[in-house]
């Protein structure tokens, strides 16, 4: 069975994001990855359809947003004297640089229509045990109402 056109932008995000940096994963239920410097995980969120890109025909064609985050793990040594926000810093532009080096990087293969930037956010655990930033791209993509595996234009 072929996967879901989502399920493909997700994964060809996450093989941008390896090229880049050591560690590049999927959210799993169960975990098989450490959180150790320079890790992203890759994860999206519901795709919402999009009616003012979707149109009518035989069959119908519906348009969808969905989040795709891209969460950098920043864990530099204690000796470190660098500030962690400038290693914040460096990580969220290094995962822009990553998703956009390729030619018609928005379109991720021909899988989507548009990308656009969304925020990038800082986060700290409460424990203080891992920070990093969070990414967010909005990818728009299209498939006929009866077959999600497919990419109409």
């Amino acid at each position: 069975m072929t996967e879901p056109v989502n399920e493909r932008i997700v994964a060809n995000v996450r093989s941008r994001m390896a090229v880049a940096f050591s560690t590049a994963v999927r959210s799993a239920q169960i975990a098989t990855w450490q959180p150790k410097d320079l890790v992203v995980v890759v994860s999206h969120g519901d795709p919402v359809p999009n009616a003012e890109l979707s149109y009518p025909g035989n069959p119908p064609v519906i348009a969808y947003d969905m989040e795709v985050i891209v969460a950098g793990v920043v864990k530099p040594s204690d000796e470190e004297t660098t500030a962690i926000d400038t290693f914040k810093n460096r990580m969220g532009a290094d995962i822009i640089a990553a998703a956009t080096n390729a030619t018609n990087w928005h379109q991720w293969g021909g899988l989507a229509i548009n990308t656009t930037l969304g925020p990038i956010e800082s986060y700290t655990e409460e424990t203080g045990g891992r920070s990093g930033v969070m990414v967010t791209f909005k990818v728009t993509y299209r498939v006929p109402e009866n077959d999600p595996t497919t990419v109409s234009a």
